[in-house]
Protein backbone atom coordinates (compact mmCIF):
# COMPACT_ATOMS: atom_id res chain seq x y z
CA UNK A 1 0.00 0.00 0.00
CA UNK A 2 1.33 3.42 -1.03
CA UNK A 3 0.30 6.63 0.75
CA UNK A 4 0.19 10.04 -0.96
CA UNK A 5 -0.30 13.26 1.01
CA UNK A 6 -1.79 16.36 -0.59
CA UNK A 7 -1.49 19.47 1.61
CA UNK A 8 -2.08 23.18 1.13
CA UNK A 9 -4.22 26.10 2.16
CA UNK A 10 -7.99 26.28 2.26
CA UNK A 11 -9.38 26.15 -1.31
CA UNK A 12 -5.94 25.93 -2.90
CA UNK A 13 -7.06 23.01 -5.07
CA UNK A 14 -6.23 20.02 -2.86
CA UNK A 15 -9.47 18.10 -3.39
CA UNK A 16 -9.47 18.64 -7.15
CA UNK A 17 -5.90 17.38 -7.37
CA UNK A 18 -6.61 14.38 -5.12
CA UNK A 19 -9.64 13.36 -7.20
CA UNK A 20 -7.71 13.60 -10.45
CA UNK A 21 -4.85 11.57 -8.97
CA UNK A 22 -7.35 8.91 -7.90
CA UNK A 23 -8.72 8.80 -11.44
CA UNK A 24 -5.23 8.42 -12.90
CA UNK A 25 -4.19 5.75 -10.40
CA UNK A 26 -7.47 3.87 -10.83
CA UNK A 27 -10.47 4.70 -8.65
CA UNK A 28 -10.99 1.07 -7.68
CA UNK A 29 -7.35 0.91 -6.56
CA UNK A 30 -7.38 4.19 -4.61
CA UNK A 31 -8.88 5.39 -1.33
CA UNK A 32 -9.28 9.16 -1.03
CA UNK A 33 -9.29 10.25 2.60
CA UNK A 34 -10.13 13.89 3.23
CA UNK A 35 -8.87 15.03 6.62
CA UNK A 36 -12.03 17.18 6.79
CA UNK A 37 -13.96 13.98 7.55
CA UNK A 38 -12.22 13.91 10.93
CA UNK A 39 -13.48 17.21 12.32
CA UNK A 40 -14.73 16.93 15.88
CA UNK A 41 -18.53 17.00 15.99
CA UNK A 42 -20.03 20.11 17.56
CA UNK A 43 -23.54 18.82 18.20
CA UNK A 44 -23.49 20.02 21.83
CA UNK A 45 -22.00 23.44 21.08
CA UNK A 46 -24.05 26.62 21.24
CA UNK A 47 -24.46 28.66 18.06
CA UNK A 48 -22.31 31.51 19.42
CA UNK A 49 -19.52 29.03 20.22
CA UNK A 50 -19.66 27.54 16.72
CA UNK A 51 -19.38 31.03 15.22
CA UNK A 52 -16.10 31.53 17.12
CA UNK A 53 -14.79 27.98 16.56
CA UNK A 54 -11.53 27.82 14.63
CA UNK A 55 -11.94 25.06 12.05
CA UNK A 56 -8.53 25.92 10.55
CA UNK A 57 -6.55 24.97 13.67
CA UNK A 58 -5.06 21.44 13.94
CA UNK A 59 -6.93 20.86 17.22
CA UNK A 60 -10.27 21.09 15.38
CA UNK A 61 -9.55 17.65 13.93
CA UNK A 62 -9.52 14.23 15.52
CA UNK A 63 -5.86 13.59 14.82
CA UNK A 64 -5.73 10.42 16.92
CA UNK A 65 -8.57 8.73 15.03
CA UNK A 66 -7.08 9.72 11.68
CA UNK A 67 -3.67 8.25 12.58
CA UNK A 68 -5.32 5.10 13.93
CA UNK A 69 -7.25 4.64 10.69
CA UNK A 70 -4.22 5.23 8.47
CA UNK A 71 -2.14 2.75 10.45
CA UNK A 72 -4.90 0.17 10.22
CA UNK A 73 -5.05 0.60 6.46
CA UNK A 74 -1.27 0.23 6.30
CA UNK A 75 -1.64 -3.03 8.23
CA UNK A 76 -4.22 -4.32 5.74
CA UNK A 77 -7.27 -3.72 7.94
CA UNK A 78 -10.63 -2.15 7.06
CA UNK A 79 -11.76 1.16 8.58
CA UNK A 80 -15.05 3.03 8.99
CA UNK A 81 -14.26 6.60 7.97
CA UNK A 82 -16.51 9.28 9.51
CA UNK A 83 -18.92 11.24 7.31
CA UNK A 84 -19.03 14.90 8.39
CA UNK A 85 -21.94 17.27 7.77
CA UNK A 86 -20.56 20.79 7.22
CA UNK A 87 -23.97 22.43 7.45
CA UNK A 88 -24.63 21.12 10.98
CA UNK A 89 -20.96 20.77 12.07
CA UNK A 90 -21.59 17.20 13.20
CA UNK A 91 -20.59 13.69 12.27
CA UNK A 92 -23.49 11.85 10.71
CA UNK A 93 -24.51 8.34 11.85
CA UNK A 94 -23.18 7.06 8.52
CA UNK A 95 -19.63 5.90 7.91
CA UNK A 96 -17.70 5.03 4.76
CA UNK A 97 -16.08 1.60 4.86
CA UNK A 98 -12.64 1.51 3.29
CA UNK A 99 -10.57 -1.60 2.84
CA UNK A 100 -6.96 -2.14 1.78
CA UNK A 101 -6.15 -0.79 -1.70
CA UNK A 102 -2.86 -0.17 -3.50
CA UNK A 103 -3.03 3.64 -3.09
CA UNK A 104 -4.30 5.91 -0.31
CA UNK A 105 -4.51 9.67 -0.86
CA UNK A 106 -4.61 11.71 2.37
CA UNK A 107 -5.74 15.23 1.56
CA UNK A 108 -6.27 18.33 3.69
CA UNK A 109 -4.61 21.17 5.54
CA UNK A 110 -2.31 19.11 7.75
CA UNK A 111 -1.04 15.81 6.28
CA UNK A 112 2.49 17.23 6.17
CA UNK A 113 2.16 19.00 9.53
CA UNK A 114 1.51 15.91 11.67
CA UNK A 115 4.62 13.76 11.90
CA UNK A 116 2.60 10.60 12.63
CA UNK A 117 0.83 11.06 9.29
CA UNK A 118 3.86 12.33 7.41
CA UNK A 119 5.97 9.25 8.11
CA UNK A 120 3.41 7.07 6.32
CA UNK A 121 3.55 9.09 3.10
CA UNK A 122 5.58 7.88 0.15
CA UNK A 123 4.83 11.02 -1.89
CA UNK A 124 4.27 14.33 -0.14
CA UNK A 125 2.63 17.10 -2.19
CA UNK A 126 2.11 20.77 -1.34
CA UNK A 127 -0.20 22.88 -3.48
CA UNK A 128 0.20 26.66 -3.47
CA UNK A 129 -2.26 29.42 -4.39
CA UNK A 130 -2.43 33.14 -3.50
CA UNK A 131 -4.72 34.19 -0.65
CA UNK A 132 -7.00 36.25 -2.91
CA UNK A 133 -7.59 33.22 -5.14
CA UNK A 134 -8.25 30.97 -2.15
CA UNK A 135 -10.69 33.47 -0.64
CA UNK A 136 -12.65 33.75 -3.90
CA UNK A 137 -12.88 29.95 -4.09
CA UNK A 138 -13.88 29.70 -0.44
CA UNK A 139 -16.64 32.25 -0.95
CA UNK A 140 -18.01 30.24 -3.84
CA UNK A 141 -17.89 27.01 -1.84
CA UNK A 142 -19.15 28.19 1.53
CA UNK A 143 -21.80 30.64 0.34
CA UNK A 144 -23.19 28.52 -2.50
CA UNK A 145 -22.66 24.97 -1.26
CA UNK A 146 -22.86 25.40 2.50
CA UNK A 147 -25.23 28.33 2.82
CA UNK A 148 -22.94 30.56 4.89
CA UNK A 149 -23.29 34.36 4.94
CA UNK A 150 -20.72 36.08 2.73
CA UNK A 151 -19.56 38.38 5.54
CA UNK A 152 -18.98 35.43 7.86
CA UNK A 153 -16.90 33.62 5.23
CA UNK A 154 -14.68 36.66 4.67
CA UNK A 155 -14.27 37.22 8.41
CA UNK A 156 -13.37 33.58 9.06
CA UNK A 157 -10.84 33.57 6.26
CA UNK A 158 -9.10 36.73 7.41
CA UNK A 159 -9.18 35.98 11.15
CA UNK A 160 -8.71 32.20 11.11
CA UNK A 161 -7.85 30.53 7.79
CA UNK A 162 -5.13 32.93 6.72
CA UNK A 163 -3.23 33.15 10.05
CA UNK A 164 -3.54 29.38 10.61
CA UNK A 165 -2.13 28.79 7.13
CA UNK A 166 0.83 31.03 7.90
CA UNK A 167 1.41 29.40 11.30
CA UNK A 168 0.79 25.71 10.62
CA UNK A 169 0.26 24.86 6.95
CA UNK A 170 2.88 26.87 5.07
CA UNK A 171 5.80 25.72 7.29
CA UNK A 172 4.93 22.10 6.40
CA UNK A 173 5.80 22.86 2.77
CA UNK A 174 9.44 22.10 3.61
CA UNK A 175 8.57 18.40 3.86
CA UNK A 176 7.07 18.22 0.37
CA UNK A 177 8.57 16.08 -2.36
CA UNK A 178 6.52 17.92 -4.98
CA UNK A 179 5.30 21.54 -4.88
CA UNK A 180 2.64 22.50 -7.43
CA UNK A 181 0.87 25.71 -8.41
CA UNK A 182 -2.87 25.67 -7.68
CA UNK A 183 -3.50 28.23 -10.41
CA UNK A 184 -1.83 26.26 -13.19
CA UNK A 185 -3.73 23.70 -15.29
CA UNK A 186 -4.61 20.65 -13.24
CA UNK A 187 -2.89 18.33 -15.73
CA UNK A 188 0.50 19.91 -14.95
CA UNK A 189 0.17 19.24 -11.22
CA UNK A 190 -1.04 15.68 -11.79
CA UNK A 191 1.86 14.96 -14.15
CA UNK A 192 4.40 16.25 -11.62
CA UNK A 193 2.98 14.09 -8.84
CA UNK A 194 2.73 11.01 -11.06
CA UNK A 195 6.39 11.38 -12.03
CA UNK A 196 7.37 11.24 -8.37
CA UNK A 197 5.13 8.25 -7.65
CA UNK A 198 6.53 6.33 -10.63
CA UNK A 199 10.05 7.13 -9.44
CA UNK A 200 9.35 5.51 -6.08
CA UNK A 201 6.86 2.70 -6.64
Amino acid sequence: MYFIGVAGGSCSGKTTLARELARRLGESDTAHISIDSYYHGLSAAARKDIERYNFDHPDALDHSLLVDHLRKLADGETIDKPVYDFKTHTRTPRVERLGPVPFVIVEGLFPLYWEAVRVLLGTKVFIEAPHDVCLDRRLERDVVERGRPREEVILRYNEMARPMYDQYVLPSKRYADVVVDGERPREEAVAAVMRHIRGVV
